[in-house]
């Protein structure tokens, strides 16, 4: 059992379990409460949703782990599980079984709402998690920009089942207004954006500690490519980047207020000046990894302070 849970990495799904709940309770709901609005997909639907996507997850660190065994135990940074705690062929019939789960809850949920075609996504997301184990993490950068949008993706998932019972709820209102509710997806997107940066910084932190493994496979990696301290530099720019977003979203919208200021610059910009001093200073690999997945919670985690605020947004 122990195994399982190692080879699923149910750290991984508590987050993006996390992440969705944030979305929908501190966000989505706080915006249409505002508006006097109220959100339409049922608690056990959404939940259903989170389940779906977490399956899929799941399935696709399986079938990373299968195709990375040889790799990992030449790298040495993790235990390997398929081939030791658990058989190839069953983590292949793991695998089968969660992306299945998911597919059908998928488009079971989109017959629900009235759109079968959103089951097609997860089904389009299952075989380019796939491929991406198989062959596409292979190419300098690509792997780690699909594992970044793939990432980023999961805010975004909130919305897949409740627009479309949102529209069909208060279709009369949208015609009356001229308006729809894809500015959800703007504030959504705003959190998809940091978690897509930094999955990509945590992706290319880890490469850093299996070069021989990458090597081996005859993986592109940018440290295998370009070198640690490119990667480093890299890995800083990135860093940089997600920096200035946060410092762009306080000025352009929360400029008003001291709070938002404080949690952005203690809760945000301080973890990643701390985070780059670690990855130059090559601090233990354990604890730079630590961090840049402190900073995705405290990223989301944002979430919980958007309520105060969307009173006074959306009153201007």
């Amino acid at each position: 059992m122990l195994g399982i849970l190692k080879l699923i990495r149910i750290r991984t799904l508590l987050f993006a379990a996390f992440t969705m709940y944030c979305m929908r309770y501190f966000v989505i709901r706080s915006i249409l409460d505002i508006n006097g609005l109220t959100l339409q997909l049922p608690d056990w639907a959404f939940t259903l949703s989170v389940l779906s996507v977490c399956a899929l997850i799941a399935g696709a660190n399986v079938i990373n782990d299968y195709f990375d065994t040889r790799t990992d135990r030449l790298s040495a940074v993790k235990d390997v599980v398929v081939g030791r705690c658990i058989t190839r062929r069953t983590a292949m019939t793991l695998h089968s079984v969660l992306n299945v789960l998911a597919i059908v809850i998928a488009f079971g949920l989109s017959i629900y709402v009235g759109i079968w075609k959103i089951g097609i996504l997860f089904l389009l997301v299952s075989g380019l998690l796939w491929f991406y184990s198989s062959a596409y993490k292979r190419y300098l950068l690509i792997g780690n920009l699909i594992v970044g949008i793939l990432a980023a993706l999961i805010p975004l998932c909130v919305l897949l089942f409740e627009i479309p019972l949102l529209n069909d709820e208060y279709s009369d209102l949208l015609i009356q207004t001229d308006t729809n509710f894809m500015y959800l997806f703007n504030w959504i997107l705003g959190f998809s954006l940091f978690i897509f940066l930094n999955t990509v910084i945590y992706e290319m932190n880890k490469d850093i500690y299996t070069i021989p493994g990458d090597i081996e496979k005859g993986i592109r990696s940018v440290p295998v490519r370009w070198g640690i301290r490119a990667t480093r530099i890299v890995i800083s720019v990135w860093t940089a980047i997600a920096v200035c977003c946060a410092v762009v979203l306080y000025f352009t919208v929360f400029s008003e207020s001291s709070l938002v200021l404080t949690y952005i610059a203690l809760g945000i910009c301080l973890p990643y000046c701390i985070y780059l001093v670690c990855v130059w200073f090559s601090v233990k690999r354990s604890l730079q990894l630590g961090i840049i997945r402190l900073i995705m919670v405290l990223c989301v985690a944002f979430s919980f302070l958007l309520h105060h605020f969307f009173d006074l947004i959306f009153a201007n």
